[in-house]
């Protein structure tokens, strides 16, 4: 689940200060909110998939529809934890939802698992690139040593699978390895952009690289400004969002994003 607060904060720094990404998004998910939008990961992963259709430039590599549709479906295994915790919200007791940070390493490598095999439903190379996603992922967090050695064994056990499993794939299509990583990096930045905007951050971000390119995404007016410009100005995106707590005369919302 990704959480998003009622009120979208003011910027923390100003409008001519990039900082990272990922930091503008942490702090948000890893706050304690008595009320808050709720966001699935499913729905911030269709955004996902809607940002990666809409790219352009010249360094990104082609996407075909099937690689469209792997990132639209790239959290699917995070559906079933996500309703259960929409039901959670809705009962009686309104208990709040936890955001994808808040999940232990069982719980999220299970819905990686599920995600991947989701993901090979579309093509061998869509199926990689999100297995190599959240193999990324995994090997980031190893890198970290911040889990108790029961959970790095678990980690380590996902790397190798998803390792072998990634070279099976790899052979059933005709891309190269360099080509491979090129869509990863699509996905991981579809993936950062659209957790960026459903957070509900304000501050002006800088994306690690990606397929070459360095991205900034400033905010101002009423839109989201790319340098360099890797969506049309004018391109306007949507994600649904329901409350927590839900109130009788309002349940949920869609939120847009325009891009200047």
């Amino acid at each position: 689940m990704i959480l998003r607060p009622l009120e979208v904060p003011s910027p923390t720094t100003s409008a001519a200060t990039f900082i990272s990404a990922w930091h503008a998004v942490e702090p948000l998910q890893r706050a304690a909110y008595d009320s808050c939008w709720m966001i699935t990961q499913p729905s911030h992963a269709a955004l996902a998939g809607e940002i990666a259709a809409k790219l352009s430039g010249d360094r990104l590599p082609r996407l075909e529809a099937e690689l469209v549709r792997a990132i639209a479906l790239h959290d699917a295994g995070w559906g079933m934890p996500d309703a259960q915790a929409v039901m959670s919200s809705r009962s009686v007791q309104k208990n709040p939802p936890r955001s994808f940070l808040q999940v232990n390493v069982p719980g999220f490598l299970a819905a990686w698992t599920q995600s991947i095999d989701v993901a090979l439903s579309t093509s061998p190379a869509g199926g990689y690139m999100v297995s190599r996603h959240f193999w990324r992922l995994a090997q980031h967090r190893v890198t970290a040593s911040e889990d108790s050695p029961s959970d790095r064994a678990k980690l380590q056990d996902f790397l190798k699978h998803e390792g072998e499993r990634q070279k099976k794939l790899a052979a059933k299509q005709d891309r190269t390895p360099d080509e491979l990583e090129a869509l990863t990096d699509v996905l991981q930045f579809c993936d950062l952009l659209s957790l960026y905007l459903c957070c509900g951050a304000r501050e002006s971000v800088e994306f690690p690289e990606y397929f070459g390119v360095k991205t900034r995404v400033a905010t101002g007016g009423n839109g989201y400004h790319f340098d360099p410009p890797l969506v049309e100005s004018g391109t306007q995106f949507s994600v649904a969002a329901l409350r927590h707590p839900a109130l009788k005369e309002q349940s949920g919302k869609q939120i847009n994003f325009v891009i200047c």
